[in-house]
């Protein structure tokens, strides 16, 4: 989980398993820490059964199992399941239940298509590119009824996941898509900007074009994306290269191995 979580309850023989983060936690308190820490992940799949027996049976609190269970046999809210759980471990304060139970009562008053934007975003925001392009791309096949600009905004973001990747293409399409639905001109900007990172100066035109993109606005788009590449950090990095020795492979095969280990993990879903 990236950091140390001291356990006041007792670790299971067998771990629950959370699925939809493909996650096994050993006891209460690594559940409670998983429930602050993605607050907004949760959905009703998260009342479960076997969560309601592995409380009973591998953290031997069978009062709170079935309190678990009454709320969800009685059409409980998540907000009251997740409460019964904060509050028979104690690893989240107070006022972080507090929290908890706020925004996930503010989800409950959301639509579904809301809910799924929020939980692909939380997605993005924490690096799970995948997860969050399979979620976009989940929430798109259901928008008929939505509005323009929440469409918009779910094009929008997915370009984004798919420029982390590096995957330009796709991303000036999604970005194309988003400015279609809700005219917003930062979509617009960065379907422009995906096609120059892509290094495709036809795609770069034939957008320009298709969108009535006048040439003095499309250069100054193309100039902000060379002044991007020019930021402090970027020319900080270049010395940095430039400062290494070309024939030590040694250096130059450890970067690159850092490299693949961080893109595997954005890949990773």
């Amino acid at each position: 989980m990236g950091e140390l979580i001291l356990c006041s309850q007792q670790l299971a023989a067998m771990p629950y398993y959370i699925e939809n983060v493909s996650l096994n936690v050993y006891s209460l308190d690594e559940l409670c820490y998983y429930i602050k820490n993605n607050t907004c992940l949760l959905d009703a799949d998260f009342m479960d059964d076997e969560l309601c027996d592995w409380v009973e049976n591998e953290q031997h609190l069978p009062d709170i199992a079935q309190n678990l269970r009454n709320i969800k046999a009685g059409g409980g809210v998540l907000s009251e399941f997740t409460g019964c759980l904060m509050s028979a471990c104690g690893y989240c304060t107070k006022e972080e239940q507090k929290q908890i139970r706020n925004t996930l009562q503010e989800m409950e008053h959301k639509s579904a298509f809301e809910c799924g934007k929020i939980k692909a975003d939380r997605f993005l925001e924490n690096r799970k590119y995948i997860s969050s392009i399979a979620e976009y791309r989940k929430l798109l096949q259901s928008c008929e009824t939505e509005m323009p600009q929440m469409v918009g905004a779910v094009w929008h973001n997915l370009g984004t996941a798919y420029a982390r990747l590096f995957l330009f293409e796709q991303a000036a399409d999604c970005y194309a898509r988003a400015y279609e639905k809700s005219s917003d001109k930062e979509s617009l900007k960065e379907c422009l900007m995906a096609c120059r990172c892509n290094h495709d100066e036809r795609a770069f035109e034939r957008r320009r074009e298709y969108f009535k993109i006048a040439p003095e606005e499309a250069k100054k788009i193309a100039d902000e994306l060379s002044s991007c590449s020019r930021s402090d950090a970027i020319c900080q990095f270049e010395t940095m290269l430039d400062e290494w020795d070309p024939g030590d492979e040694n250096v130059w095969e450890t970067q690159l191995e850092e490299w693949k280990k961080q893109y595997r993990k954005d890949c990773m879903v």
